[in-house]
């Protein structure tokens, strides 16, 4: 579309540059949406291998993320905090959460969630990322004995899901 044309369609100044990132946000959108129906497939068909991979996608993105912030690079932290994350464990309890209470009850399962299942997450984060850490067993028990109730306590404080604990 002409900047002429952009005008016309509400768009004033430096009207030919918006009209171009307006029409690059409705392609993107598209290709969005195309990838939404291609995920939500590959949830049906496979669904523990697509969470796995997900969250270990993610996890490795939050992982280079915060090491960019910090400005510290670690190939090591970064491959076991994907690790940590690739498991789909949540995918076993919440279907247990489903078939105990029902559908619905969201505020019962997250609360039966965070009570529950939590803290088991948070204990296998700290002696899993330990030993990836290259700890010992006597250091991650340690570890375990200061930190797991301040960080159980602190997860429910902030938010309601998955912690990865490292070692510095």
């Amino acid at each position: 579309m002409h900047g002429a044309a952009c005008k016309l369609a509400g768009y004033r100044h430096h009207a030919s540059q918006l009209c171009l990132k307006h029409f690059w946000f409705i392609a993107m959108r598209k290709e969005i949406v195309a990838f939404g129906k291609w995920y939500d497939q590959q949830i049906e068909v496979r669904p523990l291998a697509t969470k796995a991979l997900t969250s270990s996608v993610l996890a490795a993105l939050s992982s280079v993320v915060a090491q960019v912030i910090r400005r510290k690079a670690s190939i090591r932290e970064v491959v076991s905090f994907t690790l940590q994350a690739a498991p789909p464990f949540s995918h076993f309890w919440f279907e247990l959460l489903e078939a105990k209470l029902g559908p619905g009850k969201a505020a019962l399962k997250t609360t039966v969630d965070q009570l529950l299942f939590r803290p088991i997450m948070i204990w296998y984060c700290f002696v899993f990322g330990g030993f990836l850490s290259g700890k010992r067993w006597t250091e991650v028990k340690d570890n375990l004995h200061r930190n797991f109730a301040k960080v159980v306590v602190s997860s429910w404080k902030v938010y309601p899901g998955p912690i990865s604990v490292s070692f510095h």
